[in-house]
């Protein structure tokens, strides 16, 4: 999990004391200003970012001032080098990406299982710190990217991780119907892991380009659900109805139609943040399975970067890059439904 205190800097011949940060200050309000360069406190390593992505997650914190306090630097979906490791097991200007969960006290049942995301007694190092110039993050945090997965590519470990562990916990088999509501980029991600699992996938979303996008990433087919029904839809494919489905979207009827649609039997998986009420009377006839996820692993992540090296066209998700002064207008843009999809912000540009 990435720090974002804010400790005295070196001061040496190569560094300035200051980098650049964008701070989320308020509802709908991120500033970009100096802040001391952070110093690595023992175990962890300095990064030099190279691209940040915006994550749903962020958007949620930007759109409605929840999920984080104020005056923080968001973004944990990222590529970077390292740039200082006081222990040397890094050597610097190896390019890695980063598992953005805190890895816990260590002694709990949970860290005993390697589940360090339901840490009991977590230590203070608040999420995110990629939009900005530098960070320091735990150094067993750490993962090495290969030489033919570039720096756009990689800051879609994250995501696909987390993607790829919703697809592990359904447990789809080959040839399964797979149904995935909201083609924003963990959707798409999905669509990419259900794909590569063999699945056959429906994909829905309102916006032509993003089904135009899943059709290339592996969808069978796709749907505007404002104009179709997802469940006549789905069931003219495969009168059982999908065997997973997931919730990407993130609003309440997109979750509704996917416990609608969803067949017998079936697994649920909720990857977006739907902050309303549904009604679950379907789930409970059709004995659904349903679950959330919020996160990736070390080994989903892992997995994400073998898959980008087997599809690169995954990276086509990224569909923009601004640089760090502009991040405020590209979470404004993404809100208002016309910044692209996956934009990631790059430090140095």
């Amino acid at each position: 999990m990435a720090q974002i205190v804010r400790p005295t800097p070196r001061r040496g011949p190569s560094y300035s004391a200051l980098m650049r940060a964008a701070f989320f200050e308020a509802y709908r309000q991120i500033t970009v200003r100096d802040t001391p360069v952070p110093e690595p406190r023992s175990g962890e390593v300095r990064l030099k970012v190279r691209y940040c992505g915006i994550c749903g997650s962020d958007l949620t914190c930007y759109k409605t001032g929840v999920l984080a306090g104020p005056d923080v630097v968001l973004g944990h979906e990222l590529s970077a080098v390292v740039d200082v490791d006081p222990a040397g097991r890094w050597a610097t200007g190896a390019r890695v990406t980063v598992f953005p969960s805190g890895t816990g006290c260590g002694e709990c049942v949970w860290c005993l299982e390697r589940k360090f995301r339901y840490c009991l007694n977590p230590p203070d190092r608040p999420h995110g710190g990629g939009f900005a110039e530098y960070l320091t993050v735990p150094a067993e945090n750490l993962i090495a990217l290969a030489e033919d997965v570039d720096d756009r590519a990689a800051a879609l470990a994250e995501p696909l991780g987390v993607a790829l562990r919703g697809v592990a916990m359904a447990g789809p088999k080959e040839g399964d119907l797979a149904y995935v509501s909201g083609l924003g980029s963990i959707g798409l991600l999905a669509v990419s892991g259900l794909a590569a699992a063999g699945c056959r996938v429906i994909g829905a979303d309102p916006r032509e380009d993003r089904r135009g996008l899943g059709l290339e990433l592996g969808c069978d087919a796709v749907l505007d659900p404002t104009r179709e029904d997802p469940v006549r839809a789905t069931m003219a494919i495969d009168a059982h109805g999908p065997r997973v489905a997931f919730e990407c979207a993130g609003v309440p009827e997109s979750l509704q139609q996917v416990f609608d649609s969803c067949g017998h039997g079936g697994t649920v998986g909720i990857l977006g943040i739907p902050v309303a009420p549904v009604f679950l009377l379907r789930m409970t006839l059709k004995e659904q399975r349903a679950f959330s996820i919020q996160g990736p692993s070390f080994e989903s992540m892992e997995r994400a970067l073998d898959l980008i090296r087997e599809r690169p066209q995954i990276a086509k998700v990224v569909t923009g890059t601004v640089p760090l002064d502009l991040a405020d207008d590209a979470f404004a843009r993404l809100v208002a439904g016309d910044g692209g999809i996956k934009v990631l912000v790059a430090p140095e540009a």
